[in-house]
């Protein structure tokens, strides 16, 4: 039972990771870990949000996250060349 659900390295479409400072259920240096293993992915970001925990999402900080997304929802990425 020692095997990964999924091998990260073989996501290949644009990764957001979202990581809240006191989230204790996903640390950021985990959301790091599997930010650094996405090595297939086309275009990739790590944000932390401050002041918010594994519910950010309901929290005092949630527009900021709300924003995160949808602006990275809307980004135009050229693919490399």
């Amino acid at each position: 039972m020692d095997q990964p659900i999924y091998d990260p390295s073989t996501i290949d479409c644009p990764v957001l990771v979202l990581a809240a400072e006191w989230d204790v259920d996903v640390r950021f240096g985990m959301a790091h870990d599997l930010f650094v293993r996405l090595v297939s992915a086309p275009y990739k970001r790590l944000v932390e949000i401050g002041q918010g925990t594994h519910m950010i999402l309901m929290e005092r900080n949630r527009r900021q996250a709300f924003d995160v997304v949808i602006g990275f929802l809307n980004e135009r990425v050229v693919p490399a060349r």
